[in-house]
C-alpha cells in the first residue's frame, strides 16, 4: 500500500491520526487521492479508494463525519425498495437495520421501507461513531475543522489545495473567520469534490449554476416557478397597505408560472421532540419586525394553517415552518462569514418560532451531546450544480433516455419543498415553488458523465454530490443513499485513472463497469419491485401508476410483469 508523504512531522501529524485540531503553522501533506467533505458520500469515496490501495486525506469543515446522516437522518430514511441499492451503501444500510432491531435487510424490504425510525431515537450518535470507525478501519487520515481556502492549478489540473483552520462554533455553526489562514497544504494526484456546496469544484473553476431552471431549458414539464398556494393574509408591513412595502419573508420578485429563478428550495434543521426535553439558549439575535408576518398569523383562530410549528422537518403545508423563508438561495455561493450568518439565523429561527407559539415539547436528549442536544448540521438539500458534458434532466428519471456509462440508480421521487413566499396581485401571501411528483416507472440510471467536470476545465476531479443535473432532477437523486453510491463511484474512479494515467474523463469505461460490478453495485433495473402498491403502513408507494405514459418504449414491453 502506498503511504502518505508526510513534509513535517509534530503536534499536527498527531491530531490527523487521532482527529484533534491544533493550531500549528502551515504543513504540507501529499496523497494520492484527496477527498473533500467528511460526510456520507465522501466517506465512501474514501473508503472505496482506501479497499484499491490508494493513500487518502479526507478533509471535513466540521468535528463529525457522515454530514447529515449523523446529522439529521437515517440511510434507511425514505427508501422504498433496498434492493436496488449495492455496494458499500448497501453495507451501511444493513448496519441501519440493525440499529432498528431488524435483522435484515431483507426483512426491511419485505415491509416496502418507511420504517423511518425504528425506536424513540433516531441513532445519529451511532451513525457518527459509525463513520469514524469506517475511517480508522480503512486506514483514511481525516483532518478535521479545515476548509477549503484556494485551489492550485496548473492549466487543467489541480496540484493542491490549501485549507483555512476553522473549527465551528460550540453549537456546530461554522466559524465566521478562519483561526488560522492556510494552515495546510494537500497535494493529489485525485481530487473529489464530495461536499454539499460544491466549493472545492467552484474555485477550481469548474462550470455551475444556482437557481431553478425554467420550463422551456430542458423542456422539463416540472420546472421553474409553480404550484402557486395562497392564504389569506396580508403580504404588507401595513395590512391591506400595498404603498406600505412587503413584510420581510415576502420575496419582492413576482410569480410567474414556468419562469426560472434564482431560489432553490429551502433548508431546515431536522429536529426531533420529547416532551421533557428542552430548547438550549436564546436566540442570539431576535428582531420582531423579521417575524411579522408570523405574529400576524399567530393572532388568527386557525394559526395552524399558515404556522406549521413544531416540526421535525420543513412542513410545505403552511407559511413559514423550519425554514426561513428564501434565505436558502443566498448560501451556495456566499463564503464562510456569510454562511455563518445564515446558519446562524436558522438556529436562531428554531428557538424563535419554539418561543412564539408556546409549544411545550423540547428537543430529544441524546442526539446530539456534543452540542447540547441541537443538531450539529444544516439540512442542505442541494446547493450549487455542476454543468458538465451530461446535464441530467426529468427525462433522465422518467426512463426517456440511453445512459451510456451508469455508475448507479437513483430511485426516488420529484420532491421539491417550496421555495418562496410572495405577494398575489390581490394582496394575499403566495407560497409557490413545491413539487412532489411520482414520474418514475422505477430506478434511473446515473451517468458517469455527470460527475466528471468537462476535461478542459478539470481532469483530475470528480463531483458525486453537486452532480451535473437540473434542479429538478437532482430534487430526486438528492437522496444520502444515492449521494454514497456516487461518492463509492467517484472514489473508484479516482483509482482507476491513476492506475491508467489518464484524465478521470478518460479511464476504460468497460474495466470501470467490471470494477463497479465487482464492487457489488446496481447499475440497472431489473424492472421488478416497483409494482404500483401501497406500502404495509397504508401509504402510496413513490411510483406513477402507468409508467407506460412516461417510456420512451411500450409499457407492456419494458415493464412485462409489473401491473
Amino acid at each position: 500500500m502506498s503511504r502518505i508523504s508526510l513534509c513535517t512531522y509534530g503536534l499536527f501529524l498527531i491530531s490527523v491520526l487521532t482527529g484533534c485540531s491544533t493550531k500549528e503553522a502551515k504543513e504540507e501533506y501529499k496523497a494520492d487521492i484527496c477527498v473533500y467533505s467528511g460526510n456520507a458520500s465522501g466517506v465512501m469515496a474514501a473508503i472505496a479508494a482506501a479497499q484499491r490501495n490508494q493513500s487518502v486525506i479526507l478533509v471535513e469543515h466540521s468535528r463529525w463525519l457522515g454530514g447529515f446522516v449523523g446529522g439529521g437522518s437515517r440511510v434507511l430514511r425514505d427508501c422504498v425498495y433496498a434492493d436496488d441499492i449495492g455496494g458499500l451503501t448497501r453495507m451501511i444500510m444493513q448496519k441501519d437495520v440493525e440499529m432498528g432491531g431488524l435483522p435484515s435487510l431483507e426483512d426491511y424490504t419485505k415491509a416496502r421501507g418507511h420504517l423511518m425510525g425504528f425506536g424513540p431515537h433516531n441513532k445519529q450518535l451511532e451513525f457518527r461513531k459509525l463513520f469514524v470507525e469506517l475511517a480508522r478501519k480503512h486506514n483514511i487520515k481525516v483532518v478535521y475543522e479545515h476548509r477549503l481556502s484556494k485551489v492550485l492549478k496548473n492549466k487543467n489540473k489541480i496540484k493542491s489545495i490549501l485549507l483555512d483552520y476553522a473549527p465551528p462554533q460550540k453549537d456546530g455553526c461554522p466559524s465566521p473567520k478562519a483561526t488560522v489562514k492556510n494552515a495546510i497544504k494537500i497535494q493529489a494526484k485525485v481530487f473529489i469534490d464530495a461536499s454539499y456546496e460544491g466549493d472545492l469544484m467552484a474555485e477550481a473553476g469548474v462550470s455551475y449554476t444556482v437557481g431553478r431552471e425554467s420550463r422551456t431549458q430542458y423542456n422539463e414539464s416540472l420546472a421553474g416557478q409553480r404550484n402557486l398556494k395562497v392564504f389569506d393574509i396580508s403580504p404588507y408591513l401595513k395590512e391591506n397597505d400595498p404603498s406600505s412595502g412587503l413584510l420581510p419573508m415576502i420575496d419582492k420578485a413576482p410569480f410567474q408560472e414556468g419562469a426560472a429563478s434564482r431560489h432553490i428550495m429551502p433548508y431546515n434543521f431536522r429536529l426531533y421532540w420529547q416532551k421533557n426535553g428542552a430548547m438550549p439558549g436564546e436566540p442570539t439575535n431576535y428582531n420582531p419586525e423579521e417575524y411579522a408576518l408570523v405574529t400576524r398569523s399567530l393572532k388568527k383562530k386557525n394559526w395552524r394553517k399558515y404556522i406549521t410549528w413544531p416540526q421535525n422537518n420543513h412542513a410545505r403545508a403552511g407559511m413559514v415552518s423550519s425554514s426561513i423563508p428564501g434565505l436558502q438561495s443566498d448560501y451556495p455561493d456566499a463564503d464562510w462569514s456569510e454562511r455563518s450568518k445564515i446558519w446562524r439565523a436558522w438556529i436562531d429561527h428554531v428557538k424563535i418560532m419554539h418561543k412564539l407559539t408556546g409549544s411545550k415539547l423540547g428537543l430529544m436528549k441524546g442526539e446530539y451531546p456534543d452540542t447540547n442536544d441541537f443538531p450539529h448540521f444544516l439540512y442542505v438539500r442541494l446547493a450549487r450544480r455542476m454543468i458538465s458534458d451530461y446535464v441530467m434532466t426529468q427525462h433522465d428519471l422518467m426512463l426517456q433516455t440511453d445512459i451510456e456509462n451508469p455508475i448507479g440508480l437513483g430511485y426516488y421521487m420529484v420532491d421539491i419543498y417550496p421555495s418562496r413566499l410572495v405577494a398575489t396581485p390581490d394582496g394575499k401571501v403566495g407560497l409557490e415553488g413545491e413539487v412532489a411528483e411520482m414520474i418514475s416507472p422505477g430506478p434511473y440510471q446515473i451517468p458517469y458523465e455527470s460527475i466528471v467536470p468537462r476535461q478542459e476545465q478539470c481532469e483530475n476531479l470528480l463531483v458525486p454530490v453537486c452532480i451535473s443535473a437540473t434542479h429538478l432532477a437532482l430534487s430526486s437523486i438528492r437522496m444520502e443513499p444515492t449521494y454514497m453510491i456516487m461518492g463509492e463511484a467517484a472514489g473508484i474512479a479516482a483509482n482507476q485513472a491513476i492506475h491508467e494515467k489518464t484524465a478521470v474523463q478518460k479511464i476504460n469505461q468497460k474495466i470501470y463497469r467490471n470494477a463497479l460490478l465487482d464492487a457489488g453495485m446496481v447499475i440497472e433495473w431489473d424492472g421488478k419491485g416497483y409494482e404500483n402498491k401501497k406500502t404495509y403502513d397504508g401509504r402510496p408507494s413513490y411510483w406513477i401508476s402507468h409508467p407506460g405514459q412516461y417510456s420512451k418504449k411500450p409499457y407492456e414491453t419494458l415493464y412485462k410483469g409489473q401491473r
